[in-house]
């Protein structure tokens, strides 16, 4: 059994060196698996940095090249044209750890698992902002613990650290282009979505804590400026993903369920703000509440093929 490593990447040169450095590290054979480069439009020579990672180490690296596509547009394209039988993708601004890629493919030869969920751990470049610890998730967070296990519900596997069998994301249909990454765009939830889709088709999921990657995350994403941005999207995408999943539903209807869920939430949050007021810490988490909704909102009425 052998791997293929999808990187899709995005204007973040240094990220991605990094990140290939850690793969030509691998205890696994080099053999064994490839790493397929997927530059999504980005301005900088990209091959030219995979090209000298290549040339620098055992493992074999590619770069295929697309115009702006999207983040599963690139994931797509790289599990087309890679050639493993379990197709593994990873954020280009994660380290990973030694003994990733033999983990990875041991959960698959052990286990008849469709998918698996590594586990990532948070890198934190930058101050730590008190507001962060309840929404680690929003920067990828995925720590299910020690001890590798089947995946019963949610949290399904992240696109930062998650691999998949290659008949499995075949018959699943890959990653639904538009619920996701588009240049500067913070829009997500294509990973959610396509482990959601695969468990419904029958698929099982495992998280696998030795397949360990570090996710990296810049001071500048440790801003309340960022997650107000980032809660907004998150709204949108959440309410896209609905659209997928209940297709059938009205605008008028959806428009219904959003107001309840919205009115049963007020009052919590209220009592959330004068908390926080009477304790010092200021609105922030009363933003962050209004810019979720806001996006929930916005994208009433929206497809992922609108954006």
């Amino acid at each position: 059994m052998n791997l293929s490593v999808i990187i899709p990447t995005h204007e973040r040169p240094a990220q991605l060196r990094d990140c290939l450095a850690t793969l030509q590290a691998q205890e696994l054979e080099p053999a064994q698996f490839e790493v397929v480069v997927v530059d999504d439009g980005s301005r900088t020579d990209i091959p030219a940095l995979v090209g000298e990672q290549a040339t620098g180490g055992a493992v074999a690296m590619r770069c295929e090249r697309l115009v702006l596509t999207g983040l599963n547009g690139a994931r797509n394209h790289g599990a087309a044209v890679a050639d493993g039988d379990v197709l593994a993708f990873l954020d280009d601004d994660t380290l990973v750890s030694h003994g990733w890629g033999a983990a990875m493919l041991a959960a698959f030869e052990r286990h008849p698992c469709a998918g698996v969920g590594g586990r990532v751990r948070l890198s934190l470049e930058g101050p730590v902002p008190a507001w962060l610890a309840p929404r680690r998730y929003y920067l990828s967070e995925y720590d299910l613990g020690e001890d590798a296990h089947w995946l019963a519900g949610d949290p399904v596997p992240v696109g930062a650290n998650c691999a998949v069998r290659r008949e499995d994301f075949a018959r699943a249909g890959g990653f639904h282009r538009g619920l996701d990454r588009l240049g500067a765009s913070l829009v997500s939830n294509g990973d959610t979505e396509f482990f959601r889709r695969l468990r419904r088709a029958g698929g099982r999921l495992r998280y696998e804590p030795a397949a360990e990657v570090r996710h990296r995350i810049a001071p500048e994403r440790l801003t309340i400026d960022y997650f107000l941005r980032r809660h907004f999207a998150q709204g949108v995408s959440d309410e896209l993903m609905s659209v997928l999943e209940h297709p059938d539903l009205p605008v008028r209807r959806r428009l219904g369920r959003l107001g309840g869920d919205l009115r049963r939430l007020v009052v919590p949050q209220t009592e959330t703000v004068v908390k926080d007021l009477l304790r010092g810490r200021g609105t922030v988490n009363a933003r962050f509440f209004a810019s979720y909704w806001r996006g929930r909102f916005a994208a009433v009425g929206k497809t992922p093929d609108d954006l």
